[in-house]
């Protein structure tokens, strides 16, 4: 019965669409991750621009949503990422807390201990969708509730 923020590609959103509305339909947040999933700091304006918009349009014809979060893809961005973002109406959000789940030698236990040895209040966590973070995700949301956290989306954290 929680509600969070699923920073997708556009590349991922065409390939699941199906995936993609029930994730919305569930009352959780989509955000825009870029089109491709590369490193943004390395693109001029346009090519930010370009990457974002398309993430936009496939995200926005598949759910009729206006996505108004963008998280660059490995936190990686510079001032023309940031312009092209807010030339388009986005928000961008880095998060403060990484579980670095998606390397090989991210098991249960560390991905646990990434998140409660750094929890703070309006913390934004970020996590990948892998087979380790599937099995420590009933912990981490037992131990924040224990803790006195919410688990909210990031839209609930800015506003």
């Amino acid at each position: 019965n929680i509600k969070i923020s699923f920073f997708v590609t556009g590349k991922w959103a065409e390939k699941n669409p199906t995936i993609l509305k029930s994730i919305l339909e569930k009352g959780h947040e989509i955000g825009n991750h870029g089109y491709n999933h590369i490193d943004y700091d390395k693109l001029d304006y346009e090519k930010n621009f370009e990457e974002i918009s398309k993430a936009h349009i496939v995200i926005k014809d598949i759910l009729n949503y206006d996505a108004k979060l963008f998280a660059p893809p490995s936190g990686a961005y510079n001032d023309n990422t940031i312009k092209a973002a807010k030339d388009l109406d986005y928000d961008v959000i880095m998060w403060s807390i990484d579980t670095i789940d998606w390397r090989n030698d991210s098991y249960k236990d560390i991905i646990i201990q990434r998140v409660m040895d750094k929890i703070h209040n309006s913390a934004i966590i970020l996590m990948h969708p892998t087979e380790e973070t599937l099995k420590a995700l009933p912990d981490i949301i037992l131990q924040l509730y224990d803790s006195g956290y919410k688990i909210v989306r990031v839209k609930d954290i800015i506003n």
